[in-house]
């Protein structure tokens, strides 16, 4: 059985998305809910938190709650356009590593006396350095082939998936992006970059089954060839 707050929180939903408040709009006072729901006001706070928090509603300090225009909360497909679908591409491994700094030990929620393997890989496309690409593989997972021709990992999960079986590509992540600038300088001349260029920044884990974090990756694009395109479903 749904508690309280529960039931508030799905009825105020239902008219979110059946589209009876505009984005903008002002949203219920406390005062109304309460008398609408005949409920407590920590009944109507909760309620109102859990829609905050899923980016429905935003409150504005002494003007009340009103719709969030951010569309948060609402079903998105993104994607991820390149500049040249048809480009020529190549992929080389600039250098592999194997290290422990506590900042990447941290990321792959590894103990202070483990290690991983860096992987550094540049992208082009028709000879246009587009991508610097950080690896961060947990040493489990790392064939030690790569020591000897370090292009073994030019496709990282493809490699994974001939050697472990794992398929990175459908496998659970998470990933965040911004833009950097400055740039680092190892990335800036990888990239052909000037010291007046941004990039794109992209941060992913990627998880097993269990939960456990194979993979972190530190990706830069060039500026100007990251676009994103955002559908709703």
């Amino acid at each position: 059985m749904q508690l309280k707050y529960q039931q508030v929180e799905q009825f105020l939903l239902h008219q979110l998305k059946n589209g009876d408040f505009k984005e903008g709009d002002k949203f219920y006072s406390e005062a109304e809910l309460k008398a609408k729901f005949e409920v407590s006001s920590a009944t109507v706070i909760k309620a109102i938190n859990e829609l905050v928090s899923k980016g429905l509603l935003t409150r504005q300090q002494g003007k009340g709650t009103f719709v969030s225009k951010a569309r948060q909360g609402q079903p998105v497909k993104f994607f991820d356009h390149e500049r040249f679908i048809d480009a020529d591409e190549e992929v080389t491994v600039h250098t592999i590593r194997q290290e422990n700094e506590p900042r990447i030990l941290d990321e792959l929620q590894l103990n202070t006396d483990d290690s991983y393997y860096h992987i550094v890989r540049v992208r082009k496309m028709n000879h246009v350095p587009v991508y610097v690409q950080h690896t961060y593989l947990r040493t489990e997972y790392f064939n030690q082939k790569a020591l000897v021709d370090q292009n073994y990992y030019a496709s990282v999960y493809e490699r994974i998936r001939a050697d472990s079986g794992i398929d990175l590509f459908n496998a659970p992540m998470e990933e965040t992006t911004k833009i950097i600038f400055p740039v680092p300088d190892l990335e800036r001349q990888l990239l052909q970059l000037t010291d007046q260029q941004p990039a794109a920044f992209i941060k992913r884990h990627s998880y097993l089954l269990n939960n456990q974090i194979i993979e972190y990756v530190e990706s830069y694009k060039k500026w100007d060839y990251f676009e994103f395109q955002i559908k709703s479903i």
